[in-house]
């Protein structure tokens, strides 16, 4: 090999492949390109206005969730009907549209509770005045209280027609001559059972106080198993010149219940 001149292998390389320099180039900018940081698709304002869209699609997606649920809630308690109303001595009363065979636990109790008292309870006086009471014919010369045919109109038509006819069997005669009193106390009245829609039964548990002139004291359970269903409610109010068994009536099936069976209470 002589001072000054290429090897012979890179000059016969360099003979056969003249390009090889302008390869070596090309190879190195693909190197460049491949390892080069790749670029974001948006610039970053533009990447941070898409993120606030989604955010603010999302919000919009559960507000609107929101306002269904509301105007669903709305929905169900417009349909209750529940309102005021203003009662006769100034008070007001929350009332609310139920089944037309409901009736409230409580105005059960309070109707079954007036049928006893006003059965079993014999003043010898017309209700709400002094006078004596001559009682009421129900069949042939038997006669009952006054109170007792009141408490007949809260049951069945023939029901309370039936029950009359056995209850004056039970009458003393010296009742309306003044010598017989009668008083009923209630120990027990239990919650309603439904057993079937707009039928209940309820369990009264009280005792009958017999008071007679020269005679004396004498007590008497009476505990029965009542069944009572939800009638039509008397329409009201009465008309001006309603007579006084119209207005008797009225105030007495104003609950919208009657007795249909009583029967003795099996604990």
């Amino acid at each position: 090999m002589r001072s000054g001149l290429l090897p012979e292998s890179s000059f016969k390389n360099k003979l056969l492949n003249p390009n090889l320099s302008e390869l070596t180039k090309t190879q190195q900018l693909i190197m460049n390109l491949k390892f080069k940081e790749p670029q974001p698709l948006l610039p970053e304002s533009k990447n941070t206005l898409a993120l606030c869209f989604v955010l603010l699609t999302g919000f919009v997606f559960l507000l609107t969730i929101a306002v269904l649920v509301n105007t669903v809630s709305l929905r169900a308690l417009s349909q209750r009907k529940v309102t005021f109303v203003q009662l006769k001595d100034g008070t007001t009363a929350r009332i609310a549209e139920e089944d037309g065979l409901y009736r409230e636990p409580k105005s059960i109790q309070t109707f079954v509770s007036s049928w006893v008292n006003l059965t079993w309870a014999w003043e010898g006086k017309i209700p709400g005045t002094n006078e004596p009471d001559p009682g009421i014919k129900v069949k042939g010369n038997v006669k009952v209280p006054t109170t007792a045919w009141m408490a007949s109109l809260m049951m069945e038509s023939e029901f309370g027609k039936a029950s009359l006819v056995e209850l004056a069997k039970l009458v003393p005669n010296t009742l309306y001559s003044g010598k017989t009193r009668s008083g009923v106390y209630i120990s027990h009245i239990s919650e309603p059972r439904e057993i079937k829609r707009g039928v209940w039964e309820i369990d009264v548990i009280s005792t009958r106080v017999v008071l007679e002139q020269g005679i004396g004291e004498s007590r008497e359970k009476f505990n029965r198993t009542f069944t009572v269903k939800a009638v039509e409610v008397p329409k009201s109010p009465l008309k001006e010149n309603a007579n006084e068994l119209e207005k008797t009536v009225h105030s007495l099936r104003a609950a919208g219940l009657e007795i249909s069976r009583i029967v003795e209470f099996t604990p």
